[in-house]
C-alpha cells in the first residue's frame, strides 16, 4: 500500500467504515475506463468489474427492472420468460436454462452463455457481440438478424431448424470443422471469431475478413489473394506458403504469425511482419511506406526512420526510444503509451495523432505539427517544442515540466485539468469481510493515488516565450516558474491555475479567465490584462509595473497590493475628484485615465505611463514625474509647480509651454514677480478635444 502514496493511505482509512456496494464499484470502473487517461484505463482493464448478485431475476423483471448488466445468473432458470429488450451486457449465464425464452432485441454484449440451454429461444435482433456461446444449445432457436460479431461459436449445437443468418452459419461451420473443401472466395466473414480454425488450403480469395479473429488459425497454402484483412488479428496464425498477393492488411496484427519464404505477400507487409517480430533491427527504413501498419508494442529502437510514412499506423506501446523520426509523417497515428524518450521528431507531422500516455521526455519536437493531437497524460518533461504547432491539441494531465515551448502555437489547446467525476468515496468503505488483497482494493487505491496528479497538466518551469495560447483551456494547470513572457493568452481559461513566480512580462492576457488563479510573485510588468477576470485571484507580491488593468474584474476576495488596487480604481473611473496627494503610483499604467481636477500634490508618478490621460486642471505640484510618459496627455490648466519632469516624455507643444513657464518661474524668483506655473491651453489646442464625439458633432 505504501507505493500508492499519502492520498491512497487516507483513502484506505476512509474505506474502513461502510461496505462498498456494486453500484460504486461499477461507477468507479466505468469512470476510469472512460477517463481517457491511459494509466487509469489500464487500471480498469486490469481489474474487471465483478458480477452483480441479483437474487430472483424473474421477480425483479416483473417489478420493472430492465438493467441486468454484469448480473450473476449462472445456472438460473429463465425458461419461457419474456425478456425482450433487457440489457444483459457482461452478464454470466453459464449453464442457464433459457429454453423458449424471448430475448429478441436484447443486449448480450460480452455475455457468457457457455453451455447455456437456448433451445427454441427467440434471439431475433439480439446483440451478441463478443458473447461466449461455447457449447451452448441452440437447437430450434431463432437468431435471424442477431449480431454475432466476435462471438465464440465453438461446439455450439444447432439443428436444421435453427434459424440463423447465412453468414453466421458459415462461421459456425468453419470453427467446428464442417467447411473443408468449401469455396470461401468472396465470402463475408467480417468480424467473425475464427480463432484456431483449420483453413488449410482454403480458397479465401477476395474474402471479406475485416476485423476477423484468426488467432492461431491454420492458413497453410490458403489462397488469400485480394482478401480484405483490415483490422484482422492474425497473431500466431500459420501462413506458410499462403498467397496474400494484393491482400489488404491495414492495421492487421501479424505478431507471432508464421511466414515462410514461399509465402506470397506484398513487400510492405512482409516488412511490417519483420518489424513486429524483431527481424528488422539495425535497418535503415528512411522514407519507407509503413502507413496503416499495426506496429503496436513493437521494438523499433535502433531503426532509422527519417521521413518514414506512418500515417494512420498503430504504434501504441511501441518502443521508439531515441529513434530518428525527423520529417516523418505520423498524422492520425496511434502512439498511445509509446516510449519516445529522446526521439527526434523535428518537423514531423503528428496532426491528429493519439499520444495519450506516451513518454516524450527529452524528445525534440522543433516545429512539429501537432494540431488536434491527443496528448492526455503524456510525459513531456524537458521536451523541446520550440515553434511546435499545437492548435486545438489536448494536453490535459500532461507533464510539461521544464519543456521549451518558445513560439509554440497552443491556440485553443486543452491543457486544463481533467474532471474525472469519480464517485464520492468519502464515506464508502470495503466491508470487513472483504479481502485486503482483492483487486478492488487496489483499483480504488490506484484511482485515489493517480486521479489528482493525472488530472492536472504540469508546466512548471516550462519555457513558453511568445507561445500562442489564445483561447486555450489552462484551468488548474501548474505553471509556477514558467516563462510566459510575450505569450499570447487572449481569452484563455486560467482559472485556478498555479502561476506563482511565473514570468508574464508583456504577455497578452486580454479577456482571460484568471479566477482563483495563484499569481503570487508573478512578473506581470507591461502585461495586457484588459478585460481579464481576476476574481478571487492571489496577486500578492506580483509585479504589475505598467500592466494594463482597464476593465479588469476584481472582487473583494482578490488579494492584491493596495497600490495596484488603487491603480485599478483609477483606470476604471473610480477615483474621479479624489485626493491622491502623496500616493505612490510609480510605474503605474494610467493610460487614458480620467484624472481631471484630481489632487496629485507630491504624488510619485515616476516611470508611470499616462498616455492620453486627462490631467486638465489637476494639481501636480511637487509631483515626481521623472521618466513618465505623458504623450497625448491633456495638461490644460494643470498645476505643475515644482513638479519633477526630468526625462519625462511630453508632446512638443507642452515642452515649449513648460520651458517658457519654467523661465517665467525663474524670473519671478529673481525679480520678485509672484507666479505659479500653470499650463494654459496651447494656441493650437481644440477646447473640445476631450468631449464625447456626440458633443463635438453638436458644436
Amino acid at each position: 500500500m505504501g507505493s500508492f502514496g499519502e492520498r491512497s493511505r487516507k483513502l484506505f482509512l476512509q474505506t474502513m467504515l461502510q461496505p462498498l456496494d456494486w453500484e460504486v464499484q461499477f461507477a468507479v470502473w466505468k469512470t476510469l475506463l472512460n477517463s481517457g487517461i491511459p494509466q487509469l484505463v489500464q487500471v480498469a482493464k486490469r481489474y474487471p468489474v465483478p458480477l452483480r448478485p441479483v437474487g430472483n431475476p424473474e421477480e425483479r423483471y416483473r417489478a420493472g427492472e430492465r438493467d441486468f448488466r454484469w448480473a450473476d445468473l449462472r445456472g438460473g432458470n429463465l425458461s419461457r420468460l419474456d425478456l425482450r429488450g433487457l440489457d444483459l451486457s457482461g452478464a454470466s449465464l453459464v449453464r442457464a436454462r433459457l429454453s423458449q425464452v424471448n430475448l429478441s432485441h436484447t443486449s448480450l454484449i460480452g455475455a457468457n452463455l457457455s453451455q447455456a440451454d437456448l433451445s427454441g429461444a427467440d434471439l431475433r435482433g439480439a446483440n451478441l457481440k463478443g458473447a461466449n456461446l461455447m457449447g451452448a444449445n441452440l437447437i430450434g432457436a431463432n437468431l435471424q438478424g442477431a449480431n454475432l460479431a466476435d462471438a465464440n461459436l465453438k461446439w455450439v449445437v444447432i439443428s436444421p431448424e435453427t434459424q440463423i443468418d447465412r453468414k453466421w452459419r458459415l462461421v459456425w461451420e468453419i470453427v467446428n470443422g464442417h467447411a473443408q473443401g468449401k469455396n470461401l472466395a468472396q465470402a463475408d466473414l467480417s468480424g467473425a471469431d475464427l480463432d484456431w480454425a483449420d483453413l488449410r488450403g482454403a480458397n479465401l480469395a477476395q474474402a471479406d475478413l475485416r476485423g476477423a479473429r484468426l488467432v492461431g488459425a491454420n492458413l497453410q497454402e490458403a489462397d488469400l489473394q485480394g482478401a480484405d484483412l483490415r483490422w484482422a488479428s492474425l497473431e500466431g496464425a500459420n501462413l506458410s506458403r499462403a498467397d496474400l498477393g494484393a491482400a489488404c492488411l491495414q492495421l492487421a496484427s501479424l505478431r507471432g504469425a508464421i511466414l515462410s519464404p514461399e509465402t506470397q505477400i506484398d513487400r510492405k507487409w512482409r516488412l511490417v511482419w519483420e518489424i513486429v517480430n524483431g527481424h528488422a533491427q539495425g535497418k535503415n527504413l528512411a522514407q519507407a511506406d509503413l502507413s496503416g501498419a499495426n506496429l503496436s508494442w513493437a521494438n523499433l529502437s535502433g531503426i532509422r526512420l527519417p521521413g518514414v510514412s506512418l500515417v494512420g499506423a498503430d504504434l501504441s506501446g511501441a518502443n521508439l526510444c531515441g529513434v530518428d523520426l525527423q520529417w516523418a509523417e505520423l498524422s492520425k497515428a496511434n502512439l498511445s503509451q509509446a516510449d519516445l524518450r529522446g526521439a527526434n521528431l523535428n518537423q514531423a507531422d503528428l496532426s491528429g495523432a493519439d499520444l495519450s500516455g506516451a513518454n516524450l521526455s527529452g524528445s525534440s519536437l522543433i516545429k512539429a505539427e501537432l494540431a488536434q493531437a491527443k496528448l492526455v497524460g503524456a510525459k513531456l518533461t524537458q521536451a523541446n517544442l520550440v515553434g511546435a504547432k499545437l492548435r486545438r491539441a489536448k494536453l490535459n494531465g500532461a507533464d510539461l515540466r521544464g519543456a521549451s515551448l518558445i513560439g509554440a502555437d497552443l491556440s485553443e489547446a486543452k491543457l486544463g485539468k481533467t474532471d474525472l467525476n469519480l464517485p464520492s468515496l468519502r464515506w464508502t468503505v470495503i466491508s470487513v469481510e472483504a479481502s485486503p488483497e482483492s483487486s478492488w482494493w487496489f483499483m480504488i487505491f490506484h484511482a485515489g493515488a493517480h486521479s489528482q496528479e493525472l488530472s492536472q497538466t504540469d508546466l512548471r518551469g516550462a519555457d513558453l516565450r511568445k507561445a500562442n495560447l489564445s483561447r486555450a483551456d489552462l484551468s488548474g494547470v501548474r505553471l509556477s516558474g514558467a516563462n510566459l513572457s510575450q505569450a499570447y493568452l487572449i481569452g484563455s481559461d486560467l482559472s485556478e491555475a498555479s502561476l506563482g513566480g511565473a514570468n508574464l512580462k508583456r504577455a497578452k492576457l486580454g479577456g482571460a479567465n484568471l479566477t482563483h488563479a495563484d499569481l503570487g510573485g508573478a512578473k506581470l510588468s507591461r502585461a495586457y490584462l484588459a478585460g481579464a477576470n481576476l476574481s478571487g485571484a492571489d496577486l500578492r507580491g506580483a509585479d504589475l509595473e505598467l500592466a494594463s488593468l482597464q476593465r479588469v474584474i476584481l472582487s473583494p476576495a482578490t488579494q492584491i497590493e493596495a497600490k495596484w488596487r488603487l491603480v485599478w480604481e483609477i483606470v476604471n473611473g473610480q477615483a474621479s475628484k479624489r485626493n491622491l496627494s502623496g500616493v505612490d503610483l510609480s510605474g503605474a499604467n494610467l493610460n487614458w485615465a480620467k484624472l481631471n481636477g484630481v489632487q496629485l500634490v507630491g504624488a510619485n508618478l515616476s516611470g508611470a505611463s499616462l498616455i492620453g490621460a486627462d490631467l486638465g486642471g489637476s494639481n501636480l505640484s511637487q509631483a515626481n514625474l521623472r521618466k513618465a510618459n505623458l504623450s497625448y496627455a491633456n495638461l490644460e490648466g494643470s498645476n505643475l509647480d515644482n513638479a519633477i519632469l526630468e526625462g519625462a516624455k511630453l508632446d512638443f507643444q507642452w515642452q515649449w509651454i513648460w520651458l517658457s513657464l519654467w523661465f517665467k518661474g525663474l524670473a519671478s524668483i529673481w525679480f520678485g514677480y509672484p507666479s505659479t506655473p500653470q499650463l494654459p491651453p496651447p494656441p493650437t489646442s481644440d477646447p473640445n478635444r476631450h468631449l464625447p464625439a456626440e458633443k463635438n458633432r453638436e458644436n
